[in-house]
């Protein structure tokens, strides 16, 4: 990870480069900028983790650092310092997402304490994040595996031994992730299938339900229907809903 410490006051970055041992706190790069004009393009360069910054600074400040962040969609977080007359100043950077402010003098416990809860809030979002990549690569192997398999009976149980998850979890999951029920996915895939042979082939319509797992025709015309509006037979005749 990396952080950038902003302050036009050199002694105040020094001080805050030496306060705590960063490399304990999983930050392998630390970035000093004596100005707004200088960090912001640190910024857009390195693209830090963290962002601590003091509020008024000539020029280019701290708020305007936050507006930054918040205008390139950064995944920086950003901590506050201020003097005790400047935080209801402060207090604007709310609106760019700020929540951490440190007023001066900065001292080390409390500097620790709030370094420490905004790792938290970064690893919590990081997971967070890895689950529903996660998630999304689940999604994706078990609507292919559908696609690829769509003429065979694909129950629930199967679905799930594919990618390895609980049946019932696997079910909450697609449905929390795309919309739709796994199950009624499922015939719809099916009846896309069935639509495209019909267009496509000579094969009757007997053929083509028995070939994707339907026994009873008027079951089939039913779900077909449902989904397109009119019978198979209709559809085969150019007909549509």
């Amino acid at each position: 990870m990396q952080v950038l410490i902003v302050d036009d006051e050199p002694y105040m970055v020094d001080y805050l480069r030496k306060l705590v041992d960063w490399e304990q706190y999983g930050f392998e790069h630390v970035y000093t900028a004596g100005g707004g004009s200088m960090a912001r393009d640190m910024l857009d360069k390195y693209q830090p983790e963290l962002l601590i910054t003091d509020i008024r600074m000539p020029k280019i400040s701290g708020l305007d650092l936050c507006r930054h962040i918040f205008e390139k969609k950064y995944p920086t977080k950003v901590m506050i310092l201020s003097g005790y007359g400047e935080f209801e100043y402060a207090k604007q950077a709310i609106q760019y997402g700020v929540s951490e402010y440190l007023l001066k003098p900065i001292l080390k416990d409390e500097f620790e304490e709030i370094l420490e809860k905004m790792l938290e809030r970064h690893f919590a979002t990081q997971k967070e994040r890895q689950e529903k990549e996660k998630t999304g690569d689940v999604i994706f192997e078990v609507e292919n595996y559908i696609k690829e398999n769509i003429e065979s009976d694909l129950s629930l149980e199967l679905l799930a031994s594919v990618v390895h998850l609980n049946p019932s979890y696997l079910s909450r999951y697609f449905k929390e992730s795309t919309g739709e029920n796994l199950s009624n996915y499922v015939t719809r895939c099916k009846m896309e299938k069935a639509a495209w042979l019909l267009d496509n082939t000579e094969q009757k319509i007997n053929e083509i339900m028995l070939q994707l797992g339907y026994q009873k025709s008027q079951h089939f015309a039913k779900i077909f229907r449902e989904q397109y509006g009119v019978s198979p037979k209709e559809y085969k005749k150019g007909i549509r809903g």
